[in-house]
């Protein structure tokens, strides 16, 4: 088996298939293993025919990826056959224990395979509705993919654990950034097709922790640092530190500098238009 994305590192064929989807590719299924494994670990585990599971991509603690099954082949992952007939499934390392968490080189390495499988597939948009009956109803265009989630296919699932599936709407704003695409936001919150951005700010407003989380990520991505001078910790918390980069974000960008993250500075982080 030929790797389909240059960033596989390892590639360990698994028997467990059912052989070439019978549907086009519409969604992609985000998972989590419950072991902080490597990528070939995992595939070492899908090898063998009597484990009955499988995925398309495996990406491990240290950030490696692993492919098992090509694209174009339905995997044994989400506990639907529909699903996974028009789902690249990605199982990622995480704690064994909740909210299973994973590391920042797995998450890290996540996003590089999910803006590479959209882009080698014509793919410009990556949606996250977060409601299983609005994603499995939604029909997209062509250059979308839908993120859709195994705990919606079977009840005694958690998967991927409160920790990623928090992370949804952030992964999918990051992919988009970096496709190109757009998630306009305002100060009503209106919902875009991937994400509704909340105004984030020290005091005054109910911040929700993983748009804080990507709101930290983003500034310490372009080098701002908190009020103590060093790189702003990653802690999905709004605090001083938080508040004086994001109005050193203001100054520099020509925006009211008062440390409110709404409309116009969710903006001009996530380059949306």
């Amino acid at each position: 088996m030929i790797a389909d994305s240059k960033l596989v590192s390892v590639v360990v064929p698994s028997p467990n298939h059912s052989g070439k989807r019978i549907y086009s590719l519409t969604r992609v299924s985000v998972h989590c293993v419950v072991g902080q494994v490597y990528a070939s670990s995992l595939g070492n585990m899908f090898a063998s025919a009597g484990y009955e599971a499988s995925s398309n991509y495996g990406v491990g603690f240290d950030g490696s990826i692993g492919q098992y099954l090509p694209e174009s082949y339905r995997s044994w992952c989400t506990s639907s056959y529909d699903n996974d007939n028009r789902a690249i499934t990605i199982e990622v390392a995480s704690d064994t224990f909740e909210p299973y968490r994973v590391t920042e080189k797995a998450y890290n390495a996540l996003i590089k395979l999910l803006v590479d499988i959209c882009r080698r597939n014509g793919k410009k948009k990556l949606i996250w509705f977060g409601d299983k009956s609005k994603s499995l109803n939604y029909q997209p265009k062509s250059d979308e993919l839908v993120m859709t989630v195994h705990r919606w296919f079977a009840a005694n699932k958690a998967c991927p654990g409160d920790y990623l599936y928090n992370l949804h709407p952030q992964i999918a704003a990051e992919v988009n950034k970096q496709l190109g695409g757009t998630t306009v936001t305002t100060a009503k919150k209106t919902e875009t097709a991937t994400l509704t951005f909340n105004y984030l700010a020290l005091s005054g407003y109910t911040n929700v922790p993983a748009q804080v989380k990507m709101l930290q990520r983003l500034l310490r991505d372009i080098q701002y640092k908190g009020k103590d001078g060093k790189e702003l910790t990653i802690n999905s918390k709004f605090d001083a530190n938080t508040d004086y980069a994001v109005r050193q974000f203001q100054k520099k960008n020509g925006l009211t500098a008062d440390g409110i993250v709404g409309a116009a500075t969710w903006k001009k982080l996530t380059g949306a238009k």
